[in-house]
């Protein structure tokens, strides 16, 4: 019995570790088949990267004599990051031809004719009264149908400025400086007029805000008497158009001192002028909001250092300007 029983317990253990072999044969397969499963899962494709905003942030430089721009940009609430890089003073107005008309025709039809007038004015065969018809007779009507849109305004060598603007409308757009050289030649003529096309299509800016205000009418520029030194949003108002003239307000900010000649500054700033516009510049320019429509407004990013200032109109500069002071 002890036999049958010492062989009945060594069948038993047997059966026993033939049973464990095979669980592990089937772990084992599991195991191999899981491992399968996770090497031919195809790993998960990476997010495509978002694409970046678009802030309406636009790059300007200008040297002796090119406007360094973007050939393309979007519509909407945008800002001229603006240096001057030249030796001369210079600004970046930017305006809208009408549909079909591109730089060349600008070039060809329209720029061609200041030279005449300005030497008409100087040698007194002309005056400003004639400046009106003289347009009307020598530019085609499409060339007088631009639509302003802003810019960065006078800027002199050396210095940057922020100006923030809003271009609602898709179109062939011109950036253009009409300064004059010293020897009386426009900036215009000399290369200072670049194409930009706005596409139809929205940026991502939004309107900035304001740490003050300042408003442009017929009456003047009302504005704050003193602001402290620092770096400052400030909203320029066009309330009104200017009368008797073919182009909107802009409006100039300028360093001035206790001992500067406003007078001959305001005639400096009227190109129709004999030395109107012409480099170099009486006084030191930081900026301001170029040509912009009654009713619309933009702003100027500009850090003030204590002194005295003045903003200052190309348009009947005697009557549109304010001095402040920064403390």
């Amino acid at each position: 019995m002890s036999v049958l029983l010492g062989t009945a317990l060594l069948g038993c253990d047997q059966g026993s570790d033939s049973e464990a072999e095979k669980g592990n044969v089937v772990v084992k397969a599991d195991s191999e088949q899981a491992n399968e499963v996770a090497e031919s899962k195809p790993e998960p494709e990476p997010k495509p990267e978002p694409e970046p905003k678009d802030d309406g942030v636009v790059n300007v430089t200008t040297t002796d004599f090119k406007i360094n721009a973007p050939a393309e940009i979007k519509k909407g609430w945008t800002t001229f990051r603006f240096k001057n890089e030249g030796k001369q003073v210079h600004f970046v107005a930017i305006y809208r031809l009408v549909d079909g008309k591109t730089l060349e025709d600008q070039l060809t039809e329209v720029a061609p004719a200041f030279d005449p007038l300005m030497e008409g004015l100087r040698s007194g065969e002309l005056t400003k009264a004639d400046i009106g018809p003289f347009f009307e007779e020598n530019i085609p009507e499409w060339g007088l149908q631009m639509k302003w849109s802003g810019g960065a305004a006078l800027l002199s060598p050396g210095n940057s400025t922020e100006s923030t603007f809003l271009i609602d409308e898709a179109g062939t757009y011109l950036v253009e400086c009409y300064v004059k050289a010293p020897n009386g030649q426009w900036h215009t003529l000399m290369g200072m007029l670049q194409q930009v096309n706005v596409v139809d299509e929205e940026n991502d800016a939004v309107e900035p805000s304001a740490d003050y205000e300042v408003v442009v009418s017929n009456a003047g520029v009302v504005g704050p008497d003193t602001l402290p030194a620092g770096q400052h949003s400030i909203k320029v108002v066009m309330q009104e158009d200017p009368e008797g003239f073919f182009i909107p307000y802009d409006l100039n900010l300028a360093k001035i001192g206790d001992d500067t000649d406003l007078e001959k500054l305001y005639y400096w700033m009227d190109w129709t002028n004999v030395g109107g516009l012409r480099a170099p510049a009486p006084v030191e320019f930081i900026g301001g909001l170029e040509h912009t429509y009654g009713g619309g407004h933009g702003y100027v990013n500009v850090n003030l250092e204590p002194g005295r200032y003045i903003w200052i109109s190309e348009l009947n500069a005697a009557k549109i300007n304010k001095v402040f002071t920064v403390e």
